[in-house]
């Protein structure tokens, strides 16, 4: 039986149509969503770390909501590293509330160095893209443009569609964009002059799915996997009363984090990322630590999708948040999947 497109659930991704978010969005759903594009600066997703920008993925996370339940946002490049503005996101009260992280999909980046018919590698002066895509890309930049501007767009498709709107009367260069072939493609007048000029083959990004909450569904078409992974938030519960008035609040953290988190949760972690707290305390951090169960089940499909506030794992998660708090911590679970 055909679905009707109005029943299909919401999912939010960074566009314009064409974007690597667009990409991993179809990958990670197909059919099974209705693509939400948001792509300008009062839009709803996110991806950009120059000034003014940041506002683009404090919406991301506004738009997950009973309208659009879902979203995919950017985690981490394994070229260019971690997507500093989606741990920023993560600091926020509402995430380990009314969001989580829900699941996540990884997409093999190829990009592609995009002009306008006719313009040749000589007469590039600018290339425009997005920041993470310029990091990837910055040794073919190097070595075949180095004299050329690198400016940072919202997003790779954004980069491309202003190829487009350039006004040239006053310009003494060409601008190129560094985009996906799929990107390239949708626009007639423009032209690949390169493809895969990222740095390694091996380039590939890791999306967060962020649902409004543990208990939403996700869709039928998502490659569902028995809770295996969990995202926990740590920071100090007060930092300015410490037991020891010698020790910096950054240090005390950082012992609490490292002394307890194995005995804890009981689980191996996966990695631990660290962003400056949101509270006034000078030099005060949060901590975003992975874990994963090794011994979890192999995906089995849709119908693993259980209840994630009745599982082994948000069990184990609670108690572990517990034992946190007693030791004078203040953690939040941010997703399980």
């Amino acid at each position: 039986m055909t679905v009707e497109p109005t029943s299909l659930p919401k999912l939010a991704f960074l566009g314009p149509l064409g974007s690597h978010s667009h990409q991993c969005a179809q990958n990670g759903f197909g059919p099974g969503v209705e693509y939400v594009e948001r792509s300008t600066i009062t839009g709803t997703l996110l991806l950009c770390h120059f000034s003014g920008q940041w506002q683009m993925s404090a919406e991301a996370f506004k738009a997950v909501s009973d309208e659009i339940p879902f979203a995919l946002i950017p985690q981490e490049n394994s070229l260019y590293g971690t997507v500093t503005d989606t741990y920023d996101l993560l600091r926020l009260p509402e995430v380990g509330q009314h969001k989580f992280v829900r699941g996540e999909v990884t997409l093999s980046v190829r990009h592609c160095l995009v002009v306008r018919r006719g313009v040749k590698l000589r007469d590039i002066g600018r290339v425009l893209s997005h920041e993470q895509a310029l990091g990837q890309c910055a040794r073919f930049l190097s070595t075949n443009l180095p004299g050329a501007a690198r400016i940072k767009m919202s997003s790779t498709s954004a980069a491309a569609q202003a190829l487009l709107s350039e006004d040239k009367a006053d310009q003494l260069t060409e601008s190129a964009a560094l985009c996906s072939a799929a990107c390239a493609k949708m626009h007639p007048e423009l032209e690949i002059l390169q493809e895969s000029v990222q740095d390694s083959n091996t380039n590939c990004t890791r999306f967060y799915v962020i649902g409004k909450s543990l208990d939403v569904k996700l869709p039928s078409t998502f490659h569902v996997t028995p809770p295996r992974h969990a995202l926990v938030r740590m920071a100090l519960r007060n930092p300015d009363m410490a037991p020891d008035a010698t020790v910096h609040p950054r240090n005390r953290l950082v012992q609490l984090v490292l002394s307890t988190l194995l005995a804890t949760f009981g689980l191996p972690v996966t990695r631990i990322d660290r962003r400056p707290s949101l509270t006034d305390v000078p030099f005060e951090d949060v901590y975003m630590v992975e874990l994963e169960n090794p011994m979890s089940a192999l995906s089995v499909g849709a119908e693993a999708d259980v209840n994630l506030l009745d599982s082994s794992m948000w069990s184990r998660m609670a108690a572990g948040v517990k034992q946190v708090e007693a030791a004078g911590g203040d953690a939040t679970v941010l997703g399980i999947w």
